[in-house]
């Protein structure tokens, strides 16, 4: 039977492209474009007991052998908010997560935002380590000898999205429950409202923004980069920002191992060289002359394949307001 441990969500991406479910593409590039999984009662795994304490904090301090809680040991924990800075807490959030073996598990957030459960998550026989290590032994011929261990938490992978109406925010690769260390953790480790690039785990709800742009005039710097710099940069950011090596295809050649920011840095207006890794700016994903055809556009509204999720609708203030920009020249202004 699996010991069970916390789950360290990793959140960032997702499409509309419908992908036949195999346990052969499993990896950050296989499940790259997944939509959420669907036909499942949203809520079913949720976890016994009321939680509405401590939201935010780390659920590994109590929830772990030895801890104050190690009665409820649960396999994914954390809190969600209707922002990425934390400022609210989300109520009625919906946390999807999949295994390699295709279970789904869903979670809704309650009037603190937290959510948790014992469900188990299934095992990856072919597990790495950081970056490297193998968890697993293969044969002469390649064939799998022994399987990384099913008990360990390192082994349980999953890919995770988070979904509020039609705004839905994926994680950008497969995650481990537990550290390379063994560590048991929680979503709130990774994803603190202080402390953290990735900023809190968070899905916009549909028709909460009171966001207020002006009609025309729109300035890059005053209107349009704050949007970016929200919305975009857990992932579009500068250096490297390729996946980890979790499962034995992220080591192959080639690797499923992706550059989640598509060589995209939207921080800044005209993109970034750290080192030898050069990335696009904004400039990049705007078409002045055909504002409508702009990836800065499609890709938030799941108009085309985007991997970091849907965001808004067209109606929604930060679209209006970034395609104006776009008619207007999409000036650094």
């Amino acid at each position: 039977m699996k010991k069970l441990a916390i789950v360290g969500l990793s959140i960032l991406s997702i499409a509309a492209l419908t992908l036949v479910y195999n346990q052969d593409n499993f990896s950050a590039a296989g499940r790259m474009f997944q939509p959420p999984p669907e036909g499942h009662v949203v809520g079913k795994d949720n976890g016994p007991g009321i939680g509405m304490h401590h939201p935010g904090e780390e659920c590994g301090q109590c929830h772990t052998m030895g801890g104050k809680a190690e009665d409820y040991l649960w396999t994914t924990a954390g809190t969600i908010y209707a922002d990425r800075a934390g400022r609210e807490v989300l109520k009625g959030a919906e946390i999807i997560l999949q295994d390699r073996e295709g279970n789904v598990i869903s979670l809704t957030s309650n009037e603190a935002g937290n959510f948790w459960t014992t469900t188990p998550i299934a095992s990856n026989p072919y597990t790495v380590v950081d970056h490297s290590t193998k968890l697993y032994v293969l044969d002469a011929q390649g064939n799998l000898a022994q399987a990384a261990d099913p008990d360990d938490p390192r082994t349980w992978l999953y890919k995770t999205w988070v979904r509020k109406g039609y705004s839905i925010r994926p994680m950008v690769t497969i995650g481990p429950a537990a550290s390379t260390s063994g560590m048991r953790m929680s979503c709130n480790m990774h994803h603190g409202v202080t402390g953290s690039s990735r900023g809190a785990l968070w899905v916009s709800p549909p028709g909460r923004n009171s966001a207020s742009y002006p009609k025309k005039a729109l300035s890059y710097r005053r209107h349009i980069n704050p949007i970016v710099r929200t919305n975009c940069s857990p992932c579009h950011i500068p250096g490297s920002t390729m996946t980890r090596a979790v499962t034995k295809t992220d080591l192959d050649n080639p690797s499923t191992a992706i550059d989640f920011s598509a060589a995209l840095d939207l921080t800044v207006y005209g993109g970034s060289t750290v080192g030898a890794i050069t990335k696009k700016g904004i400039t990049g994903i705007v078409d002045p002359g055909n504002a409508d055809n702009s990836l800065l556009l499609r890709k938030p509204t799941g108009l085309e394949q985007h991997a970091g999720g849907v965001f808004w609708d067209e109606h929604a203030p930060e679209h209006v307001a970034l395609r104006q920009w776009i008619l207007e020249g999409a000036l650094n202004n």
